[in-house]
């Protein structure tokens, strides 16, 4: 039997790993918790924000490319929305009204290439 002043070593020491694995698992939580905590307020304030010019330049190109304006006035040249430039164009079967912008002519396959070190012998 032991005496009432001495301690109990293993009891103590047992105390002390439980402790330390406690202590461990809850700093690991807490740095998981922080780290993800840090990427969501990153996207939130960096990535999820677009620069006001960025946003303008935006703004600037959907407008015209779902509006009509102007491409050349004096040579009466409109522009009009993508939508209906792609409508017109599968009606009229892919062919565009300007002669010079017109897909090439579907061609013969290209040949297949020679090896480049002849026949060995």
């Amino acid at each position: 039997m032991r005496e009432s002043g001495e301690p109990n070593t293993p009891l103590a020491a047992l105390v002390g790993i439980v402790f330390a694995i406690v202590l461990f698992v809850v700093v690991v939580i807490l740095q998981a918790f922080f780290y993800r905590q840090r990427a969501e307020e990153d996207a939130r304030k960096a990535v999820a924000v677009a620069p006001e010019e960025l946003s303008l330049l935006r703004a600037q190109q959907l407008g015209e490319l779902h509006g009509y304006r102007w491409v050349n006035e004096s040579a009466g040249v409109v522009g009009i929305p993508i939508e209906r430039a792609m409508a017109l164009l599968v009606r009229d079967g892919g062919k565009s009204p300007w002669p010079q912008v017109q897909p090439p002519p579907p061609g013969p396959p290209p040949a297949p290439a020679k090896p480049a070190g002849g026949a060995k012998r």
